[in-house]
């Protein structure tokens, strides 16, 4: 409980307080620090009102009476029932991406939800690097929105924040550079590269694929991750496309690279160094492949390939960027990639509820792969 104010400081709004004889300061109620207001004690009081009103959480009777949920046990109801656009649950990753951004939040754990202010978001997003400040905004936009459906809020603080944009360092893909890299790289990594290059698929949907995925002649892929990445102009706002490939000489070729001696429902596999298949104790099975492990398994091979001499740290193109190189070469080569990349058109892939039908996009491989291949 607060300590209680000294008699002749009654009549002071909360949070103002004397800085001397002649002299105020306000405390800011979120920060704790405190800012000078002059010597002249109307306008102190004046601005310090004006001031709570803006920055100091309702949190009177009213609220208390009315049963209002705090932002906390709301964010933790979205983030428990929250469902891709086909019904299916959020991945593993998704879920701590958006568990990370509300630990961003805390502050407002036990504010009401209604009493989350413009002033408040834009506070918490300035605060914080663009990345991650682009990430949280999204979220807290998604929340909102979904505050307003329920009736429990009128408008969405965060949808009014100006999105800020980070300066992109990361570069794109070279043929020489990748055929460098690949050069490299162990041959699961090389079928994965490949893989990439003529269907221009994310890397947690190459990694995803399976031989039961084939069916017909043709490639299904339920692409999984999806973003609103600023510096991916490749990516789909939200929910999955179905893709479905057909498997010409090129592709058919890839698959048969990928076929070995190891039993694996997975197209890319491999066998975990010093490990046992009892061991995959997270994985579906022990040969899959983790996206982190492709990654940075991606960048050794381009630091001992020095496939870029002249880039360091995030300059360096990563697995990600053979998708943007892959899509250069089908438009080069005359063809569209549109289909095939799953990008959003008037043929977007339609998911309709759970007990519908998937309708995939039927799309063909445009390119063969543009180094020597083994």
């Amino acid at each position: 409980m607060a300590r209680p104010r000294a008699k002749r400081n009654k009549d002071l709004p909360p949070n103002l307080y004397r800085s001397g004889n002649n002299t105020w300061r306000y405390r800011h109620p979120l920060t704790g620090k405190y800012h000078g207001m002059g010597d002249d004690k109307t306008k102190a009081v004046n601005a310090a009102r004006k001031l709570n009103d803006i920055l100091t959480p309702a949190t009177d009777l009213v609220s208390v009476v009315m049963g209002e949920i705090t932002f906390g046990e709301f964010s933790q109801k979205f983030l428990t029932e929250k469902r891709r656009k086909d019904g299916r649950p959020l991945a593993d990753n998704t879920v701590r991406s958006y568990s990370h951004s509300l630990n961003r939040c805390t502050e407002w754990e036990n504010v009401a939800l209604s009493s989350i202010t413009l002033f408040m978001v834009n506070k918490l997003l300035e605060s914080l690097p663009a990345s991650t400040s682009i990430e949280t905004r999204s979220l807290l936009i998604q929340i909102f929105d979904l505050a307003i459906s329920k009736g429990l809020v009128t408008d969405n603080p965060a949808a009014q924040t100006i999105k800020r944009y980070r300066i992109k360092q990361r570069k794109r893909h070279t043929l020489e550079g990748l055929t460098a890299i690949r050069n490299v790289s162990p041959q699961w990594l090389k079928n994965a590269i490949d893989l990439a290059m003529l269907t221009t698929q994310r890397r947690i949907d190459i990694i995803n694929m399976k031989w039961t995925d084939i069916q017909d002649g043709h490639l299904h892929v339920a692409q999984e991750k999806t973003t609103d990445d600023p510096e991916d102009e490749f990516e789909l706002l939200e929910g999955a496309g179905y893709v479905r490939i057909k498997i010409n000489d090129e592709l058919q070729r890839v698959l048969d690279r990928c076929k070995d001696n190891v039993l694996s429902p997975y197209i890319i596999h491999r066998v975990p160094k010093g490990k046992t298949k009892n061991r995959g104790q997270t994985k579906d099975h022990w040969t899959q492949i983790e996206a982190q492990y492709v990654s940075r398994e991606f960048l050794n091979a381009s630091r001992a390939a020095n496939a870029y001499p002249e880039l360091n740290g995030r300059q360096l193109p990563s697995f990600h960027e053979i998708r943007a190189l892959s899509i250069h070469l089908h438009k080069k080569a005359g063809k569209s990639a549109q289909t095939l990349a799953g990008h959003a058109t008037e043929r977007m892939t339609e998911v309709y509820a759970s007990g519908h039908e998937i309708i995939w996009n039927d799309a063909d491989v445009g390119i063969d792969l543009p180094f020597n291949a083994d």
